[in-house]
């Protein structure tokens, strides 16, 4: 059965919505996964960041005996 022009166009461009759309979400699934590399690799030099500076933070500040034992 042949369609008439009108629905084979709109066939077409509900064709090239999906195509668009499909595009559309790649596009923004690609964003967000970026998005949380970047945020993974800034946790993980935050990390770093913070062992190092407690480490110095005990150099500088060691911790005292507990001021409520018996020796």
């Amino acid at each position: 059965m042949e369609y008439p022009k009108v629905k084979q166009d709109n066939k077409f461009m509900e064709i090239v919505r999906g195509i668009r759309f499909k595009k559309y979400l790649e596009e923004e699934a690609e964003k967000e996964r970026n998005q949380l590399a970047e945020s993974y690799k800034q946790s993980k030099r935050n990390k770093k960041e913070r062992t190092t500076s407690e480490k110095l933070q005990e150099e500088l500040e060691p911790l005292s005996q507990c001021p409520m034992s018996d020796d």
